[in-house]
């Protein structure tokens, strides 16, 4: 096997080429421009679709009461900017809070299950009951339990979010590479030096996948509960909007969800990026 000389040390050939496929040359790298356009590539799909919104609605002239045009939906922030803002951060926080709660709760309860099978027979049952009793039928006997506050817009949030946490996080910790887990074994590692090892980092990719799909269903979860009753919020907003025949305020309320959404998965994906950059799901332009 030819060797060849690199780093101050001796290599092989096999060796060279897999520190080139890991360590790509600087001259290998995508062009400025187009990394540029990688990363503002969201913004761009989304100033075109306003576009398309805006000329759509002028050729076909569409009434204001059915779809009004992006200029009132953006006028309609600007008259009452602080209304909405307000009710923007009570939404925030309420799906901020459900999430945070389902997290914590999800990846501890996976630690569990996964040490223990007896638990996860007797537990797992109530998880699929959790995961397919819809949220919105929840959600009213939540606003009769705690009344018109915060907590039945948390609650709901946590519900619709925690399943999937639970279940790819346990999915993660039971699917580490058995013969790493013999290599401990044969060191004589302790069961907790084997989780801290092996499980925990094999189980990271699958955690933020399962925060990628719950922390924009803790969105949902949030407006579902207002939806039920509350006084405040963009869940609460909207319905007003709908009864008062204010389709610019209800299209103000469903962007700003949707924005929402999109921010809470953005956050998830900057801290895979900065805490997982190692694993090949984690693409770096």
């Amino acid at each position: 096997m030819k060797s060849v000389r690199g780093w101050g040390s001796e290599m092989t050939f096999d060796q060279e080429l897999l520190v080139r496929a890991q360590i790509p040359a600087e001259d290998e790298r995508p062009p400025v421009g187009l990394r540029l356009v990688r990363r503002f590539r969201v913004v761009a799909v989304l100033l075109l679709t306003v576009a398309l919104w805006a000329i759509a609605v002028r050729v076909f002239e569409v009434k204001r009461f059915i779809v009004p045009s992006p200029e009132l939906v953006i006028g309609r922030f600007f008259d009452t900017p602080e209304f909405v803002i307000r009710e923007f951060m009570v939404t925030l926080l309420e799906a901020s809070a459900g999430f945070g709660i389902a997290a914590t709760l999800g990846v501890g309860l996976a630690i569990l299950l996964a040490r223990s099978a007896l638990l996860e027979e007797l537990l797992y049952p109530y998880l699929n009951i959790i995961r397919v009793t819809p949220s919105i039928a929840i959600a009213p006997l939540l606003v009769v339990w705690f009344g018109h506050t915060p907590t039945p817009h948390i609650i709901v949030a946590t519900i619709i979010s925690f399943f999937p946490i639970v279940v790819t996080t346990l999915l993660g910790l039971r699917s580490a590479d058995p013969e790493l887990i013999n290599l401990m074994a044969t060191l004589n590692a302790s069961p907790q030096a084997v989780f801290r090892k092996v499980r925990l980092p094999n189980s990271l990719p699958y955690l933020f996948a399962s925060f990628r799909i719950s922390a924009p269903l803790a969105v949902i979860g949030a407006l579902v509960g207002e939806f039920a009753g509350g006084t405040g919020g963009m869940g609460n907003v909207l319905i007003v909007s709908r009864s008062n025949l204010d389709t610019p305020m209800s299209f103000l309320m469903i962007v700003l969800s949707g924005f929402l959404g999109i921010l809470f998965y953005g956050v998830v994906v900057a801290g895979e990026r900065r805490l997982i950059r190692w694993h090949p799901s984690v693409q770096l332009d």
